[in-house]
């Protein structure tokens, strides 16, 4: 059984863990060092704390069969060519590697479409690594692509270095 639970300060050493854990098992062949660099910039303890008491900022636990499987993290936040009250955006939306493919990330997603709803949101979006495998799942849930960029950090690798803006109206 899948649950999902809004984090709070109580949750952040749990939070903390499960998202270099996730993020190392998903990303580490985009960067030369491992993606040390970037988890030291973006991945700080103290980002989650401050991030876990902004009123437009909500983070979410995944528990499988009360296990942790993963977590994720939606933003009250714009893109351009919609009205900011419209928009609502999938920053982050990661499992541990033993929860991929069990059909929690489809749970996942239609939980975020029902809060973006509740919220009145209308215009869902989200960046994916175009080289990731979780881009056909988006696709699959109704994103559509609307731009590609090229990251610029200094440790990526450039064949990797893509990233797709997609977006979902709900």
């Amino acid at each position: 059984m899948v649950t999902i639970k809004k984090c709070d300060t109580g949750d952040l050493d749990l939070l903390h863990k499960i998202a270099v854990e996730s993020y190392n098992d998903t990303y580490q062949y985009l960067w030369k060092d491992g993606g040390t660099s970037y988890l030291e910039k973006f991945y700080q303890k103290e980002t989650f704390r401050k991030e876990l008491s902004a009123t437009d900022i909500h983070y979410f636990l995944v528990y499988e069969n009360n296990n942790a499987a993963g977590f994720f993290k939606v933003r009250e936040n714009a893109i351009a060519s919609y009205p900011a009250s419209e928009c609502m955006e999938l920053d982050k939306l990661y499992l541990l590697k033993e929860y991929i493919g069990k059909g929690i990330g489809k749970i996942i997603m239609n939980f975020i479409i029902s809060l973006a709803k509740e919220k009145k949101r209308s215009v869902l979006w989200l960046k994916v690594m175009d080289s990731s495998p979780a881009r056909f799942s988006y696709e699959k849930a109704g994103f559509e692509q609307i731009q590609i960029n090229n990251l610029d950090y200094p440790e990526i690798v450039e064949k990797y270095a893509s990233i797709i803006t997609m977006v979902r109206k709900i």
